[in-house]
């Protein structure tokens, strides 16, 4: 049974963690391979995507640009699909940039959107691993993609976070610069950052200032890189956050065993990229909860290891 439950998992989002703690939960890269990584990431930043597919020539973009980046999981993006067709407002701007490492995946993931008529961008080889990899797909988006179409508003979703009601983000977004769901489990004193599965920006906000890296001078996981470039100095009034609801399905507190997410009415199901090994299969609770938002329409998918 999956009941709502007020209390957080164990060290989620723990504003009073240490430096040494954090530093061990996101070890810093060698020193010795600080010049490898500056040369990787300067040359994907001015790589162009391996493969690009607009049906209708990326006309809604002007409008919104929701950027959803996939990672090995066809399974998800295929739920994801339905659901943000089914749900959300600003649907039309929603493309799907592959940052997979496997081939197979990649080739599964374009035929699925070639088939749906889903614009789908293949990113270029991703070097960079976990946090960081994740961080560079992004910049690679703001800054190659999001430039191009200037939409009025554009934000960026994790591919295992689904809406599950009718949504709009704009609406959510009304006089705000900045939407999302905030994290606090950084050393940094009053520091914060927007978690870039969840995360949206009005398009007066310079793509080109963003920085989605982790930052390890201020001790923040993904999208950490923007809080000294934009969130430090933001007006509080300029900024929205998303209420958080915990999803209990486990007898323990770990966040990845025996718990979802909801965000604002999201669904997110967390670690589906398996970066951290799976203690236990949940497909069966996640499922149960994707079809009461699917619809008689919903997919028939076979779902990987979760």
């Amino acid at each position: 049974m999956i009941i709502p439950d007020d209390i957080a998992p164990e060290s989620h989002d723990d504003p009073d963690i240490s430096v040494e703690a954090w530093r061990r939960l996101n070890a810093p890269p060698k020193a010795r391979n600080w010049l490898r990584d500056r040369m990787r990431t300067f040359r994907f930043l001015r790589s162009p995507a391996r493969e690009t597919l607009l049906p209708g020539g990326g006309r809604a973009f002007s409008d919104a640009v929701i950027a959803s980046v996939a990672f090995n999981r066809p399974d998800m993006i295929e739920w994801q699909i339905h659901l943000i067709r089914r749900h959300l407002a600003e649907k039309d701007g929603y493309v799907v940039f592959d940052n997979s490492s496997r081939d197979e995946a990649r080739v599964a993931i374009r035929d699925l959107c070639r088939r749906l008529q889903v614009p789908y961008v293949g990113l270029p080889r991703n070097r960079m691993l976990v946090s960081a990899s994740h961080g560079l797909a992004l910049n690679w988006i703001a800054r190659n993609f999001v430039v191009v179409f200037r939409p009025s508003l554009f934000g960026f979703l994790d591919h295992d976070i689904f809406p599950t009601g009718p949504f709009s983000v704009r609406e959510r977004m009304q006089g705000k610069l900045l939407y999302g769901r905030k994290r606090t489990d950084t050393p940094t004193p009053g520091g914060w950052f927007l978690w870039p599965g969840f995360s949206f920006f009005d398009g007066s906000v310079s793509p080109r200032r963003l920085d989605f890296s982790p930052s390890y001078r201020f001790h923040m996981d993904s999208g950490g890189g923007n809080w000294p470039r934009l969130y430090r100095a933001c007006d509080p009034d300029k900024v929205r956050f998303a209420d958080k609801r915990w999803l209990r399905f486990g007898d323990g507190r770990d966040e990845f065993r025996d718990y979802f997410l909801s965000v604002d009415g999201w669904l997110h199901a967390g670690n589906a990229s398996h970066w951290k090994a799976p203690q236990v299969d949940r497909r069966e609770q996640f499922i149960a909860l994707l079809r009461q938002a699917g619809g008689p329409d919903q997919p028939d998918v076979r779902f990987e290891p979760l």
